[in-house]
């Protein structure tokens, strides 16, 4: 691997290993893309169309860095049996944010006193409130840095699940590219057997649909997240889609 690769995905697993949470994880997951790589242009197409690109974070963006924190077994069994949002899940949601943000924050610090230039956005609120529309995705960028494929429920599928929280930063560095996967992770994409997540969602916001078909209802679930599971647990978070047979590993086996 990459000397600065290496360096950074050691100082990434350290941060998490030490973060001292109550919210305990699995080994996180690294990965690189060029800021060249053709599926931002992309991005503008299919998902939206003012969608950053690393360029508009750095002018002198070279290379995007994305990391997946997975959550620890325990909390996914918690969500999966709690009658609503577990409070473990509220607590790594919020938790995990701030770990994303620390993290993001250190590295731009160290890598600027080696003279590489980063820049990133917050681990969530990065997007607009009447729109709800995010104008970088932080699940988009492990996509393209092939850390996993989307589901059914939208969320990134990583060989470590879905459970768990992403983010990214750009950096003027090269870093060569980690190799993408198109093995399909998803069930319900794979042969049409898991409507989990459709199933478990509390507010119905989920349907099924081909892949690359709008099938999430996101005002009514952003709704729920922040009438009801907010004013309980003090986190706008849900997770019931996110605890079913990807949750922990590609469903596909």
């Amino acid at each position: 691997m990459d000397m600065l690769a290496r360096e950074i995905e050691d100082f990434i697993v350290q941060t998490v290993t030490t973060a001292g949470t109550r919210t305990k994880y699995r080994r996180p997951l690294v990965g690189f893309a060029s800021a060249d790589d053709p599926r931002w242009q992309e991005l503008r197409r299919i998902a939206e169309p003012s969608h950053f690109l690393p360029q508009d974070l750095l002018p002198e963006a070279r290379t995007v860095v994305a990391f997946f924190l997975p959550f620890a077994e325990e909390i996914v069994r918690a969500n999966r049996e709690a009658d609503g949002t577990a409070p473990a899940w509220a607590t790594a949601y919020l938790e995990t944010n701030a770990l994303i943000n620390q993290i993001v924050q250190e590295l731009i610090a160290r890598l600027g006193k080696r003279g590489i230039r980063a820049a990133g956005q917050p681990a969530t609120y990065n997007w607009d409130p009447v729109t709800l529309i995010s104008r970088w995705s932080h699940k988009s960028a492990a996509a393209v840095a092939g850390l996993g494929t989307f589901g059914l429920h939208r969320m990134l599928i990583t060989d470590a699940g879905c459970a768990g929280r992403c983010g990214s930063l750009v950096i003027d560095a090269e870093v060569p590219p980690t190799s993408r996967s198109h093995v399909e992770r998803c069930l319900y994409f794979y042969d049409g057997s898991c409507t989990y997540c459709v199933d478990a969602c509390p507010v119905q916001a989920l349907r099924p649909a081909p892949f690359g078909q709008m099938n999430l209802d996101k005002w009514a679930c952003y709704a729920h997240l922040r009438d009801v599971v907010k004013p309980q647990l003090g986190a706008d978070c849900c997770g019931k889609c996110a605890v079913g047979p990807c949750a922990l590993a590609s469903a596909v086996k």
